[in-house]
Parts: C-alpha cells; sequence; structure tokens
C-alpha cells in the first residue's frame, strides 16, 4: 500500500546554513533505494516535507525523522493512503520560500486538511518551476 505523510516541524538552524543541504543529500542517496520521493518546502522557521512511499518504509523513515536534532515540535498534518504519486520523479525536491513568496501565499490562512491540501499544491507548484527553470538552464 502507498502512503503519503505530510508533516510540519520548527526549524532548529537559521538561514543560510549546511543544514538543509545535508538533508538533501542523505535523502537523496537513500529515498531511490527505499522507494521514496517527496518535496522539502522551507521557510524561515519552519519545515515542511510531504513523503510517499511504503507503510512500513514510511513508518519507519518517519519514526527517524522524528530523532533528527535539527528540528523540534514535528506535528503530522496528514497520513493518507495514495494511489499515485504526486512527487513521482523527485527522490527528495527542495524550495526556500522567500519572504515575497510567503506573504504570497494565501494557505497560511487555512486550517487542518484544507492547510495540508494547500501546502501539497504549493510544493506541486514549487516542483514544477523548478523541473522547467532547470530544463531551461
Amino acid at each position: 500500500m502507498l502512503r503519503t505523510v505530510l508533516y510540519q516541524s520548527t526549524a532548529k538552524t537559521d538561514l543560510p546554513n549546511t543544514a538543509d543541504h545535508n538533508i538533501l543529500k542523505t535523502a537523496w542517496r537513500h529515498n531511490c533505494e527505499m522507494g521514496v520521493t517527496g518535496y522539502l518546502l522551507r521557510t524561515q522557521t519552519q519545515y515542511f516535507q510531504v513523503l510517499e512511499a511504503g507503510d512500513d518504509v514510511l513508518d519507519d523513515l518517519v519514526g527517524m525523522i522524528r530523532k533528527d536534532p535539527r528540528h523540534a515540535d514535528m506535528e503530522i498534518l496528514c497520513d493518507n493512503t495514495i494511489n499515485k504519486r504526486r512527487f513521482a520523479n523527485w527522490t527528495m525536491g527542495y524550495h526556500l520560500v522567500t519572504e515575497s513568496e510567503r506573504d504570497e501565499f494565501d494557505g497560511w490562512l487555512k486550517y487542518g486538511d484544507d492547510f495540508a491540501h494547500s501546502v501539497i499544491s504549493y510544493m506541486q507548484l514549487m516542483a514544477k518551476r523548478s523541473k522547467v527553470a532547470s530544463s531551461m538552464g
């Protein structure tokens, strides 16, 4: 069974830093072999990460992420069964939200499932923009 988990947590590192790069290097190295896809969104103070994988893999991975000292106050925003991956081409995508982008994203005003869906949609938009930018560059 394929699942998706979205969580948010409080970053313990200031920007700029090497912690985010190290997170991505680890994800890129391990996610492919474990069948994990997803996207990491970073604001000045928060992480939002969506993960897609099989049940057992996700349970283990979320448990490991909970123990990571680079963040605190991890909260699962959604945990759902899915039929199709939204981030199938990303072992782990990443986007650092700028001040202007943060102010433009109206999803911050939503709650519960609506907020979770807004964040995932925003991640999909950022992933699409990154793909277009990288293919043009």
